[in-house]
């Protein structure tokens, strides 16, 4: 399942030599002051940052929506690590092999929707938190407008090619 956290406290997770130059992003990122940081707060909708390995930031920001928009979502050649840095959202989780797809792989997005699950996790993440979901986990983000209220969350999305972090994912 996910994994949530402090990115202050997952240095470890980061270590092997191609996540590297990942996690110096993600350090800049979430420092205020920084060139990422300012950029990702002027950010509206989305931009795209390469990166090394193959990985890639979709920094973005968004008003929060309502849990009856959630968009539930998972990637086959990618896992997201997905750290907010202004703002908070929620998300709605849940295990891929209990989801009913709703539409199949689309190799060119690398995405699979499902429709809204039975049964469901709640995440809350705040500035400076981050998750990291697999492609067996259903994740919907950008929700608490009715808890949290009509905010804007700012947050990057790193894209980390799944081979990065273990071949047999």
């Amino acid at each position: 399942m996910a994994i949530i956290g402090k990115l202050s406290d997952m240095c470890a997770m980061f270590a092997a030599k191609d996540l590297q130059g990942i996690y110096a992003y993600l350090l800049a990122a979430s420092k205020e002051g920084s060139c990422e940081f300012d950029r990702i707060l002027a950010t509206t909708g989305e931009h795209k940052v390469d990166l090394d390995s193959g990985a890639f930031a979709i920094e973005q920001s968004y008003c929060l929506k309502h849990s009856s928009q959630a968009f539930y979502e998972t990637h086959k050649r990618y896992v997201d690590v997905q750290l907010v840095i202004k703002g908070e959202e929620i998300f709605s989780i849940a295990v891929a092999s209990d989801c009913v797809i709703k539409d199949p792989y689309n190799a060119e997005k690398d995405l699979i929707t499902y429709h809204p699950p039975k049964h469901s996790s709640t995440l809350h993440l705040s500035a400076g938190m981050f998750a990291v979901f697999f492609p067996y986990d259903v994740h919907s983000g950008g929700l608490g407008a009715e808890s949290i209220g009509a905010k804007s969350v700012y947050k990057s999305v790193v894209k980390v090619p799944i081979d990065l972090l273990d071949p047999r994912l």
